[in-house]
């Protein structure tokens, strides 16, 4: 385990024994989003006996003692770096002392309780390793929520843009239904999972910084024989955006890198060096493109940083444990 530099308190009101749900939750600046989800989740999630755990990652804000103040029956765990979501869970489940882990976003809006009846779904199905919840977005319609583990078309569907044109042409195959049956993963910003799965899977795999650290949860619960369901409450909202439509530098490049690490963990050589041979492929002809282009040179820019990250990733020359950008 890595070593953690944080500074760590627990309240009196945390510390009972009898905890059934740990609450953890992840933040990064943005105290007003935070206090809102706080709000909603001490309002709503009532009926059983919780904590709730705060992890915050280095925030640039005065956020951590503002918390403290505002709400000082949570635990709050003050990393001294920006650790990672994925890493940052971790702590917050070293800290838990709950008998299930509800995982939740920073940014959520709260207006019902799907605590309960998640639990039932955990307590009734020893099948069952994760739930997660029906999100919803702002306008009050459906966020996707559950999702497939990557896959080569997929990709290719991503990279050539057919899958936006798809989604033109045929609307109907949008996300646009909850669904009860196993599904591959479900969304990392909202579920639950027992305590003792969490640990026996050592948790989050913390070599992601962001993204797809949820698909690889999912995909080693999976092994285990476990399934992943969806709860059907429509009492959250979302704010933060669909990540796979996601435009931002940063998120960007986190969402390759966590792709190749998935990629290299979980498949076969061949399927994780496709993957490479497409991607370098699609970034060369996007340079060239853009090379014509004097009023891009952020896009270009961005390019060539996917096309060294997988370049570099397939010859051996990065380590998922370095730094987390290069």
């Amino acid at each position: 385990m890595k070593e953690r530099i944080i500074s760590h308190e627990r309240s009196m009101a945390a510390s009972k024994e009898n905890v059934m749900v740990s609450i953890i939750l992840v933040s990064y600046n943005r105290l007003d989003l935070l206090r809102d989800t706080i709000s909603g989740v001490l309002k709503y999630f009532t009926g059983f006996p919780q904590e709730i755990i705060l992890i915050d990652n280095d925030s640039n804000e005065p956020l951590v003692d503002t918390i403290k103040e505002e709400f000082p029956q949570l635990i709050v765990v003050a990393n001294k770096r920006n650790v990672g979501f994925g890493a940052a869970n971790n702590i917050g489940a070293q800290a838990a002392k709950g008998e299930y882990l509800l995982f939740i976003n920073s940014d959520l809006i709260v207006s019902g309780n799907p605590v309960p009846e998640m639990i039932a779904m955990l307590q009734t199905n020893d099948t069952v390793g994760i739930v997660g919840c029906q999100l919803m977005n702002s306008d009050g319609s459906l966020q996707p929520s559950y999702f497939r583990f990557p896959s080569l078309m997929m990709r290719f569907l991503q990279l050539t843009g057919l899958k936006s044109a798809i989604l033109k042409i045929l609307p109907q195959v949008q996300y646009a239904r909850y669904r009860a049956e196993a599904l591959d993963f479900v969304s990392g910003a909202f579920f639950m999972i027992r305590r003792t799965l969490f640990h026996e899977i050592n948790g989050f795999d913390e070599h992601y910084f962001m993204y797809i650290e949820d698909a690889d949860l999912g995909y080693r619960v999976a092994c285990r024989g476990k399934k992943s369901i969806l709860h059907s409450s429509r009492d959250v909202v979302h704010l933060g955006a669909n990540y796979e439509e996601d435009t931002n530098p940063f998120v960007v490049f986190h969402m390759n890198r966590g792709l190749l690490l998935f990629y290299k963990k979980n498949y076969s050589t061949p399927k994780y060096a496709a993957l490479v041979l497409m991607s370098v492929a699609f970034y060369m002809i996007k340079i060239v493109a853009y090379s014509w282009k004097k009023d891009h040179p952020i896009q270009k820019k961005q390019y060539i940083t996917l096309l060294r990250l997988y370049w570099r990733t397939f010859t051996r020359r990065y380590d998922f444990g370095e730094a987390f950008q290069d």
